[in-house]
């Protein structure tokens, strides 16, 4: 396994995967972002065992049925909970190491981009968690996601993933918010992972409230529920009609 940090690879989330399965030593992927103060991600929870996850993800994986695809999938901690389950699952992440890392664990997985995927195969359930509707990368594109989403459903297969309502962000001390109605939808992020002196490509991110998820899932051909929910944070599921 090459595990040497490479400042050309623009891979900061692989590299990080790859280092803490060889040495176990957590180092941070830094967060960066253009509309809030960075955050951190602890490798450690890349690697989280089932019994380590919190409620709502629980819930995602019991929810899942048949043939699973699991997008932006990173380390694979949903994917490997979800075949010791006994389901068929495909794995897929741009990351090269984060794909590297799944082949090694006996998963599934391919380095491509959800986007280019064919077609032509079919899932009973698609699986998006950690904040996985931002796989839309912005607002005006969620309809493209989620028709694409539709289109690699079998006949009454599912989307699930999860999302964060971030209007909290912009209320003031009074309770009142400072959105700019006239701006872009305030959901649409834009951020660079950073690890040790590896930086990624910037890329769009998406947070979206629920009632607007529903509305445009509504519209792409799904019924569309609230399964789970903690304070801002909620878990989807998309039927396909």
């Amino acid at each position: 396994m090459n595990t040497k940090p490479n400042p050309n690879t623009g891979d900061p989330i692989g590299q990080a995967i790859l280092d803490y399965a060889k040495f176990k030593k957590p180092f941070d992927i830094i967060v960066s972002s253009d509309l809030c103060d960075d955050d951190i991600i602890p490798i450690e929870v890349l690697f989280r065992k089932e019994e380590e996850m919190p409620e709502l993800e629980l819930s995602a994986l019991d929810l899942c049925r048949g043939a699973v695809l699991d997008i932006g999938a990173g380390a694979g901690v949903h994917a490997l909970a979800l075949q010791d389950r006994g389901h068929e699952v495909s794995a897929i992440d741009l990351s090269a190491g984060a794909v590297s890392f799944m082949k090694e664990n006996g998963l599934a997985a391919k380095q491509i981009d959800f986007y280019a995927l064919n077609n032509k195969t079919q899932y009973n359930t698609v699986l998006s968690l950690m904040n996985g509707l931002g796989l839309a990368k912005n607002l005006e594109n969620l309809p493209v996601f989620l028709q694409k989403v539709h289109d690699l459903l079998l006949p009454g297969g599912r989307f699930i993933a999860d999302s964060t309502d971030v209007k909290y962000l912009y209320e003031d001390e009074e309770g009142g918010y400072w959105l700019d109605l006239n701006s872009a939808y305030y959901g649409n992020f834009k951020f660079q992972m950073h690890y040790k002196k590896i930086s990624g490509p910037e890329f769009e991110w998406l947070y979206v409230d629920y009632d607007t998820l529903h509305q445009h899932a509504t519209d792409c051909g799904f019924k569309c529920r609230r399964a789970y929910s903690v304070e801002e944070h909620f878990l989807a599921v998309l039927e396909k009609i």
